[in-house]
């Protein structure tokens, strides 16, 4: 009796390839199945891509060295980089990943910057922006070192629409108002530890200018630490008869075709890798 599938129609087996490579874990187990079935799962298999290492990424830049030059931009859709360097290892893989629509971006974006002024890499930027991204997803999400030192505006993609950002004490407001300089930006969220700025209050003025700009739909907030009672009365400066509610109303009035801003405000864990691993992301849980 030969192999159970020699008889079942090339279309039917793509059907469950495809299917059953939807879950990585599977999808990397049928890679090692043979030639023919790798080259049908590796569309899944690279949809979403995790570099957390140096030796992920040495591995990861190998396989493109290995593939054909279209590879990267056409199945590499979804793009993780909170591996600590090399730098220009991390630059290879964003010049070279150009079909990206989600990055998430977790790497020191001084040592990136000063990265490709050394490889002179030419940029197009906004406005006062020196250097940006060689590469433009429609969402991003900066934690961890890319946000440590502050807002960059030269990591964020002047075609971005989703963005997710991480307050801390180096971020300055003068940074925080240049996001309304992104003409497609329609759904921000901030994350931030309680008490960092001593109240929601500074947070709302911090995010104002962006706000005034009418374009804003969605504002996610969501505030991190410890302490249940701190963080109930953090949250409940959010309500919306607050300082950013009348922001959005009166915008509502000067531009009547624009909604307000619409405000979600979470108490969360710092963890966001865990759900965008999972191929779901902060915007699902919008009702």
């Amino acid at each position: 009796m030969g192999p159970p599938f020699t008889d079942l129609p090339s279309e039917l087996l793509l059907l469950i390839f495809s299917l059953a490579s939807s879950h990585r874990p599977t999808a990397v187990a049928l890679s090692l199945v043979s030639h023919w079935a790798r080259n049908h799962v590796e569309r899944n298999l690279y949809h979403t891509v995790f570099l957390s290492s140096s030796r992920s990424l040495a591995a990861f830049i190998a396989t493109l060295n290995s593939k054909p030059d279209a590879f990267a931009q056409n199945l590499v859709k979804r793009l993780s980089v909170t591996a600590l360097g090399p730098i220009s290892s991390i630059d290879e893989v964003l010049k070279r990943c150009t079909g990206v629509t989600s990055l998430v971006c977790g790497f020191s974006v001084p040592s990136y910057v000063h990265c490709a002024r050394s490889l002179k890499q030419p940029v197009a930027p906004l406005e006062t922006t020196t250097f940006r991204l060689p590469i433009a997803p429609r969402e991003q999400h900066l934690i961890a070192l890319a946000c440590r030192d502050g807002l960059d505006m030269s990591i964020i993609s002047p075609l971005v629409t989703h963005l997710r950002i991480q307050l801390t004490p180096a971020t300055t407001f003068e940074s925080v108002a240049r996001l309304r300089e992104l003409p497609y930006l329609t759904h921000l969220a901030i994350m931030y530890r309680h008490g960092l700025y001593g109240s929601a209050s500074s947070i709302k003025e911090m995010l104002g200018p962006v706000l005034e700009e009418g374009r804003l739909r969605i504002l996610v907030i969501h505030v991190t630490g410890t302490g249940s009672e701190a963080h109930f009365k953090e949250i409940k400066e959010w309500h919306p008869d607050s300082t950013l509610g009348i922001i959005g109303t009166t915008m509502q009035k000067c531009l009547r075709h624009r909604s307000p801003t619409r405000i979600i405000v979470k108490r969360v864990s710092t963890a966001v890798l865990p759900r965008w691993e999972q191929g779901g992301d902060i915007w699902d849980d919008i009702p």
